[in-house]
């Protein structure tokens, strides 16, 4: 059954999948490592081309030029840049689709020149895993949309939700000689 518990800022659901260490991680002070989140952010216009991988923590430096070090994660061979945030996590509710939110505190103005290059709703992953073992994913959210962003001098909100499809017209068209000429 879901299990949701609010520890250390973000709510977290998926427990029963989760591995001791990252049980410990939420649970614990004291534990040996901590549970970053992954954000991978896709260009709207196909879904899979990656725009931005975000990190909520950092293991590791990056980048370094003259100008500033990036520090970050990585993640199955992927950089994920570290940019603090905020994250509710979805909730596993059944009588609504799952929504959560991020809030990216940009201060050093990475994040909103990619925000205003963005034409349609970016597809969001989630992905929760521990600094120690950052290879291996404990919990994954995929499937996701930006519905909304909302940004300022140093902060970036993002609404995310699912597509519901219960909510769409069903069927699309109406059988009008327009659109389906052959039944009439």
């Amino acid at each position: 059954f879901p299990v949701t518990i609010h520890a250390r800022g973000i709510t977290v659901s998926r427990l029963s999948n989760m591995s001791p260490e990252a049980l410990k991680a939420v649970f614990s002070p004291d534990a040996d490592s901590d549970l970053l989140t992954l954000l991978t952010l896709y260009d709207p216009a196909d879904g899979t081309t990656v725009i931005a991988r975000l990190a909520d923590g950092f293991t590791t430096r990056i980048n370094e030029t003259p100008d500033e070090i990036l520090y970050g994660v990585i993640s199955r061979t992927n950089e994920y840049i570290f940019l603090p945030m905020q994250i509710t996590l979805p909730s596993e509710e059944d009588a609504q689709a799952p929504r959560c939110s991020i809030t990216m505190h940009d201060v050093t103005k990475y994040i909103v020149p990619i925000v205003r290059t963005i034409s349609g709703p970016p597809k969001i992953k989630l992905e929760l895993v521990l600094s120690k073992t950052p290879d291996v994913v404990e919990a994954s959210f995929s499937g996701f949309y930006i519905t909304n962003f909302n940004y300022n001098a140093n902060t970036v909100t993002a609404e995310l939700s699912m597509i519901q499809y219960d909510r769409e017209p069903f069927p699309m068209h109406s059988f009008t000689p327009a659109y389906f000429p052959g039944i009439f």
